[in-house]
């Protein structure tokens, strides 16, 4: 069974694949096997980046806000948007990420994942993951991994994956 492990940020995403991991599916946590699932190595397949997560304000957003007048008539003040460009950005990369997901899932690349992101990313690629992705996800955890090693991120994950 092809597992990954996606680890995010909103400026990173990691897809490491499980490897040799043969046996770790025997048991369960409350009827354990006879002989300890193994910890199968994590190996990074792909990575993506988002640029403009790591720009400052001023640099992805270079217009000043628009103004706008009271009811009454001669105020002005400045008219923020809705929605900040970092999120805007945020939410761009967080359906890149999905996207790479569902296409490895439609090429048959991964039958199953877990998520482990960073809190506020996190509600972000759940937001945008279809049916597909949803059934195929087997944990997320809100936990920002996404710069650690390999290693670091398998030491974070359930031992039977």
């Amino acid at each position: 069974m092809n597992t990954w492990v996606v680890v995010a940020d909103a400026a990173r995403a990691r897809f490491l694949a499980v490897r040799d991991n043969q046996g770790a599916y025997l048991g369960s946590e409350a009827h354990p096997a006879s002989r300890p699932a193994p910890r199968g190595e994590l190996e990074e397949i792909v990575s993506l980046s988002n640029p403009a997560a790591r720009m400052s304000d001023s640099d992805l957003e270079t217009d000043r806000p628009g103004s706008t007048s009271d009811r009454k008539g001669d105020a002005m003040h400045a008219y923020e948007p809705p929605n900040s460009v970092r999120d805007v950005e945020a939410k761009r990369f967080a359906r890149e990420v999905v996207d790479e997901l569902d296409q490895a899932l439609q090429a048959g690349r991964v039958e199953r994942f877990y998520l482990m992101a960073a809190p506020d990313f996190l509600g972000l690629l759940r937001d945008q993951m279809g049916k597909a992705l949803q059934a195929a996800l087997v944990a997320d955890q809100a936990k920002d991994v996404s710069s650690q090693s390999p290693e670091d991120i398998r030491a974070a994950l359930p031992a039977r994956l």
